[in-house]
Parts: structure tokens; C-alpha cells; sequence
């Protein structure tokens, strides 16, 4: 029996461009529109997969924001949900080596991107995230994580045009699915809902057969693995510094050295996670 991952987050589907979209306070309406079309994207991925294996298990990790925004219902009823926070290693939590391949739906490029909707690189109060000196964002530090932790092949990712070409630079075999072109960070050209659709079922049948002609590609990175993280302002920095894990490089830098990618990756997980206290001090 085959098992698959799928990481969700929200900012790269289809019809999302702005952040009010992506936070029920802000904008319910918006919000759950915007939920309503990761389901969809999620159910139309899990539906091709059940086509190829009727056996197959489908297990999705809400990794948006409060990690709340997927329920059951909103679900085929042969889906797994993974949902709340906090959960160790965040938006890969619950992934280990009895799964085949990953899906990563709805990514959004890293910080910095021109023409990218919503980039950012795991919270908005980072500024770059470097991996043994490359800057990296979500899609390729979780795909490096998914590789080297797990031996985990992540088969198909969606998001805007930046960001699939951006993972393709890790992950250069990998199936992707463009759901919208950026325009600025917060504008976008939605392609048609329908088209999206069925690019994904296309997409997912080819990322399907790649596994099975045994090419999913693995990303990988020499040890020892360096993460250097660069926050926007020196408060976020200071508060990063309370935990021994990093040295500090200088004013916004910190960084951190391990043999191990998990270690890493919860090392820049701990990092985020501890600038939900700094809206205290500004």
C-alpha cells in the first residue's frame, strides 16, 4: 500500500492575491473562497492518485498559518488531516520514509522575489534563509528536508510562475502546476479555474508515472549543513538570540551549524516560531 504527503499552504492558489485572502479576520469571505479552491486543488490531486492506486493513502498537513484553515469536510473522505500548530517540524510534520513522494500545494516564492505573489520565506519577519550560503525558500528548504531526512522525493508543486521555477532549481525533474502569473506582490493574472484543474490532473498522472519509472529526484546538500538567517530588524534578531542554538553574525544574522537536516530545520522553525512574541516590544 503507497502512501503520499501533501503539504498545503494557501498564498499560491489559484485566485490568490492578497493577504486579506489568506486570514479569516481580515476578509472572511475571501478566506474561506480561498480555502474552498485549496480543497479543491488538493481533492483533485488526491482523486488521480486513488485513479493510479485504489489503495493508495492520502495524508495532508495543513501548513498554513494557524495550520486550522482545512477541516474534514472540506475533504475527500479517503484523506487524512494533519491540522494545529505547534507540531514538530511544521509544514513537513508527519512525514517519514513510509511515504512514496510529497505534493506541495499552494507554495509561494521566497522573500524578495519580483513578480511573486505573497513571497515571504516562512514569516514575514525573515529576510533571507541561506543553506550552506544559497538562499532558499519554503518549497526548496521543505524539499531538501522531505530528501535528506526522509528520502522522500517531492513529485508535484503548485504555485505562481515564480515559484515554479524557483523549486525547479533544486528539484529540476519535478512536476509543477502554475496557477497564476505575479504581477506585483500583491497582484496577479488568475489563470481559469478549469484549466488549473486540469493541469493538475495531467501533472499528477506524469509525476505518478515518474515515480514508478523510479526518476523522482532526491535534492541534496553537503554536511555539514550551515543555516544563516537574516531577519528584517534587529528586535527579531535579539529575540532569536535567547535560545543557544545560533551565533550571531551581526546585527540581523544568526546562524547555526549541524550534521543533521532535521536538526536544521527545527533549528529555523524554533526561530520563526519565537518572533510571535515580538509584536509585545514593537
Amino acid at each position: 500500500m503507497a502512501k503520499y504527503y501533501i503539504s498545503a499552504d494557501l498564498e499560491g492558489v489559484c485566485g490568490v492575491s492578497s493577504l486579506l485572502q489568506c486570514y479569516p479576520k481580515e476578509d472572511q469571505t475571501g478566506y474561506q473562497a480561498a480555502v474552498n479552491q485549496l480543497a479543491l486543488e488538493i481533492n483533485t490531486v488526491a482523486k488521480v492518485i486513488l485513479q493510479e492506486d485504489p489503495t493508495a493513502e492520502n495524508l495532508v498537513n495543513d501548513a498554513h498559518s494557524t495550520m486550522t484553515n482545512l477541516t474534514l469536510a472540506h475533504l475527500s473522505p479517503q484523506i487524512a488531516l494533519l491540522s494545529g500548530k505547534p507540531k514538530v517540524c511544521a509544514m513537513m510534520s508527519g512525514l517519514d520514509e513510509s511515504f512514496k513522494g510529497a505534493f506541495f500545494i499552494g507554495y509561494h516564492a521566497r522573500a524578495g522575489v519580483e513578480n511573486s505573489v505573497l513571497n515571504h520565506t516562512f514569516h514575514s519577519k525573515l529576510f533571507d534563509v541561506k543553506v550552506n550560503g544559497k538562499s532558499y525558500g519554503e518549497g526548496e528548504i521543505n524539499a531538501l528536508y522531505a530528501s535528506l531526512t526522509h528520502q522522500v522525493p517531492v513529485l508535484l508543486a503548485s504555485g505562481d510562475r515564480a515559484f515554479c521555477q524557483e523549486i525547479k532549481t533544486v528539484v529540476p525533474n519535478i512536476h509543477t502546476v502554475e496557477t497564476k502569473i505575479g504581477i506585483t506582490t500583491t497582484a496577479a493574472q488568475c489563470h481559469p479555474q478549469e484549466s488549473v484543474m486540469r493541469s493538475y490532473q495531467e501533472q499528477t498522472r506524469n509525476a505518478l508515472q515518474t515515480l514508478k519509472k523510479g526518476q523522482g529526484s532526491l535534492p541534496s546538500e553537503n554536511a555539514p549543513f550551515t543555516l544563516q538567517i537574516t531577519f528584517i530588524n534587529t528586535l527579531a534578531c535579539d529575540v532569536a538570540m535567547t535560545s543557544p542554538l545560533y551565533k550571531r553574525l551581526e546585527g540581523r544574522t544568526i546562524e547555526m551549524t549541524t550534521d543533521n537536516f532535521k536538526t536544521l530545520y527545527q533549528g529555523l522553525q524554533s526561530a520563526y516560531t519565537m518572533l510571535s512574541y515580538t509584536h509585545y516590544m514593537e
